[in-house]
């Protein structure tokens, strides 16, 4: 993922989104990690850093890391929690 092209489109105000995977209590006995999936409003990027920002379920700031992005697209305003992986 070009982290300094995504930079750039917010700078010019282009409105994006993230799709993202983050941990989730695991069910039952298992000890493999789980994640959710879910989209939010891509607030800013670091490129030094390698880490997207956005604001989980719309409320609280958190940053991602780049290997848990898995895709940026137009904001359309809907935002998802897709099934668990």
């Amino acid at each position: 993922m070009d982290l300094a092209s995504i930079e750039e489109r917010l700078v010019v105000g282009e409105n994006l989104k993230v799709k993202y995977r983050y941990p989730v209590e695991a069910r039952g006995h298992s000890r493999r990690p789980e994640y959710g999936v879910r989209s939010d409003k891509l607030l800013d990027v670091s490129v030094e850093l390698k880490r997207f920002y956005t604001k989980f379920r719309g409320e609280s700031p958190i940053w991602l890391d780049a290997k848990e992005v898995l895709e940026v697209s137009l904001d359309d305003g809907v935002y998802e929690d897709f099934a668990p992986e």
